[in-house]
């Protein structure tokens, strides 16, 4: 396809919507940092299709629906406008390479996006695909390849829930999805019950499964856990059912927030689950009590987010950590460690590396 200069997509789910729809772009600054919070995983794959077509369509309607994969990020832009304007109900937008060794970082606040995506478009029941893509390419100047379905709305929920497949991330410790029958579960493990949902964190990314497996060899029995980005809720929610006393999940996206109180309420721990929204608006930027003088801190602390706040919260990470505390941060390449020791170094000791595949944990103990 044709490059066409045009502004350059900020998020790796880059929702666009008609005038009438509730989706559109968000710019979101992570904790009020001094870097905007890098979009990765925390909205991957089928589960922001289904919410495209929630806010799209009844459940009993059809929708047709277009993909095309690999398209160059030049050219993203352009499409997306040109297909809402021809009556595309949504556009969602992905890193084509999301979840590899060349999946790249993105900020909010960038100028960029991925060198390569792939691009679902959802149309309304009776659209006229075929005629609306002519005319996207004629207006473009371009021929590109796409796949065309149609799906019907209420099997849409059915596909989600089957994209979400129940996960052992260590031994004896599940992710389950809601739903799943007692039968199906062994009685002997822990199980994370989890519902399928925008939120990131269903185990199917090997830096939840690291966090987990190194909570899991830390005996939580009796100890505070603060679990920034908490997205789906899973690390704080597991850490609860391997004894820990409280837990608090920390994000900057309301549909996490909300989906890690539906997730504790699933797994009977909200009683011992608090969430805080610090998305930097005049309502938001709450964080958990522990900056100031005299207020407990946590006993551990986990962020599983990406390099960028990773390096930028390695301070503030450090002030909520008690001394002698536990620190676990992933969400980063095995090639970008070097970077998190060095930005750990002043806070914490017995720095060590955990790796799957090309993704890393780095974790350590506080200073006194």
């Amino acid at each position: 396809m044709a490059s066409v200069a045009r502004r350059a997509l900020p998020t790796q789910f880059a929702f666009s919507s008609t005038a009438d729809g509730a989706i559109g772009p968000r710019h979101i600054r992570w904790l009020s940092s001094a870097r905007d919070r890098p979009t990765r995983t925390r909205l991957r794959g089928r589960p922001a299709f289904a919410n495209a077509l929630v806010t799209s369509a009844n459940e009993n309607d059809t929708v047709d629906c277009i993909r095309i994969t690999r398209l160059d990020r030049a050219d993203v832009g352009a499409l997306e406008d040109v297909l809402l304007s021809l009556g595309a109900t949504c556009c969602v937008v992905e890193d084509a390479d999301a979840g590899t060794a060349e999946e790249k970082e993105v900020f909010a606040g960038d100028t960029k996006s991925w060198h390569t995506c792939d691009v679902t478009v959802m149309f309304a029941q009776g659209a006229d695909i075929e005629g609306i893509m002519r005319n996207t390419m004629e207006i473009l100047c371009a021929t590109f390849s796409y796949k065309n379905e149609t799906i019907a709305g209420d099997a849409w929920v059915g596909v989600v829930l089957r994209s979400f497949k129940n996960v052992e991330v260590a031994d004896g410790l599940w992710i389950v999805k809601q739903g799943t029958e007692p039968e199906d579960l062994d009685k002997d493990s822990i199980n994370v019950i989890l519902e399928p949902s925008l939120a990131f964190g269903s185990g199917e990314h090997p830096t939840t499964r690291l966090c987990l497996k190194w909570l899991v060899e830390e005996k939580l029995s009796g100890k505070s856990v603060l679990d920034f980005g908490t997205g789906s809720g899973v690390l704080a929610i597991g850490a609860l059912l391997m004894g820990a006393k409280s837990a608090a999940g920390v994000d900057n996206e309301l549909v996490s927030v909300e989906a890690a109180m539906r997730n504790s309420r699933l797994n009977n721990v909200d009683t011992k689950m608090q969430t805080y929204l610090a998305d930097g608006t005049p309502n938001g930027g709450a964080l958990p009590p522990g900056l100031k003088k005299g207020e407990p801190k946590f006993d551990v602390v986990v962020a599983n987010i990406l390099l960028g706040p990773v390096l930028a919260l390695a301070p503030l990470f450090a002030e909520f950590c008690t001394p002698k505390g536990r620190v676990c941060l992933s969400g980063v390449l095995t090639t970008q460690t070097p970077h998190v020791l060095l930005a750990c170094a002043p806070f914490f000791d017995d720095l060590r590396v955990e790796t799957e595949n090309e993704w890393a944990v780095v974790f350590g103990t506080r200073k006194e």
